[in-house]
């Protein structure tokens, strides 16, 4: 994939950037700078908040530092890239000049008002039939496809010996067939023992791996929501946090996995399974991780929602990233779940529902009849 800096207009703005700062000088004058830039995504808002509201005195000495120490790093690649001072416009070392620039671009992405599309450079068209804008809490706001997403996807799938077809057109809700998806997930056994059961589930978790892998290959970084509860408010600024900033926080898995005889489920659930790593200091599971994948290929990448046609669509764009052995795992976890919450017995409610008053599937691990995955699945 090419450089962020190959992009002319891209290395334009932040050359200027790191030229205006360098005529300033002084590390008083860059702090001045930074200081002055562009309000900070909702997310960050948040977060500032709560960090002042529990340790104002702590977390004004760790933003302090952190500022200083940022600045401190541009201020040494500013001197090795303009290193002549009787020609301080000329460049001394183009990495560094490179560095510097990329550097002035991920900071200026980073204090991006939340809402907006990917950089221009990476956006593709809207799929087809897809809504041009949505309502974010009370302000309409533009969604489309992050081809960075759609190339690592093509990427990882291909490299797993499945062939990528891209998805185009956004999938409208059959409300037939999305009521027969809710019966039966509802009629699935809770089967982990099951040898096809454990195949599809085993496929599932290892392509996820690999997917996961992918992303923080190209700099996505994943967390977990604070105990002190979610920092997006609305679901669509998760999407913003990953476009803009390649990141994004999860709702862990030890804090809710579905229903009410979810307890009994658990114990043989292979999504429990965790991976080897930490995030936050917390072990991460395979469901974590698939919550994260799922969000980044199957909302991100072309900007889909998280109600009910968001979550059709979801499945659409994350579906066909899976081999056909893991494919039917894949469908009871999102497909089959998601019908059962929009159009099972709680449907109406949940359709309108806050995530806190929604009922939730009962978490289960089994495989659907081969049509809930195969129907309606857009070439």
């Amino acid at each position: 994939m090419p450089s962020l800096l190959d992009d002319p207009e891209a290395y334009a703005f932040a050359a200027q950037i790191a030229e205006d700062e360098r005529k300033k000088r002084g590390l008083q004058s860059l702090l001045g700078g930074i200081g002055g830039l562009l309000e900070a995504p909702v997310n960050y808002v948040k977060e500032r908040a709560t960090a002042l509201a529990t340790d104002p005195i702590g977390d004004m000495k760790r933003t302090m530092q952190g500022t200083i120490d940022r600045a401190k790093q541009r201020e040494q690649l500013q001197q090795i890239a303009y290193g002549d001072p009787q020609n301080p416009t000329r460049v001394t070392d183009q990495a560094a000049a490179d560095q510097l620039a990329q550097d002035y671009l991920d900071m200026a992405s980073t204090m991006m008002p939340a809402g907006m599309l990917a950089p221009k450079r990476f956006q593709g068209g809207l799929l087809k039939g897809m809504p041009e804008a949505v309502d974010v809490g009370g302000q309409m706001e533009k969604f489309g496809t992050d081809m960075r997403l759609v190339d690592i996807a093509k990427d990882v799938t291909e490299k797993n010996g499945v062939v990528y077809s891209p998805q185009y057109k956004y999938a409208e809700i059959d409300l037939d067939r999305a009521k027969r998806l809710a019966k039966a997930y509802d009629k699935m056994a809770n089967n982990p023992s099951d040898s096809k059961v454990k195949k599809s589930y085993d496929k599932m978790i290892e392509e996820t791996m690999a997917q996961y892998e992918a992303l923080r290959k190209k700099g996505y970084k994943f967390d977990f929501m604070p105990e002190s509860g979610d920092i997006y408010g609305n679901p669509r600024n998760a999407i913003n946090d990953l476009i803009l900033n390649k990141r994004m926080s999860v709702f862990p898995t030890e804090q809710g996995f579905g229903g009410p005889s979810a307890a009994q489920a658990l114990e043989a659930n292979p999504l429990l399974m965790r991976v080897g790593e930490k995030w936050g200091g917390k072990e991460v599971t395979a469901n974590d991780v698939f919550r994260a994948v799922h969000d980044a290929f199957g909302h991100a990448k072309h900007g889909v929602g998280f109600r009910a046609r968001g979550e059709e669509n979801a499945f659409q764009s994350h579906a066909r990233m899976y081999s056909p052995e893991a494919l039917p795992a894949v469908a009871s976890e999102t497909r089959g779940q998601n019908s059962w919450v929009n159009y099972g017995p709680y449907g109406a409610k949940n359709r309108t529902a806050s995530p806190i008053d929604t009922e939730y599937a009962e978490q289960k691990t089994g495989i659907m009849p081969a049509w809930t995955w195969l129907e309606g699945l857009l070439k």
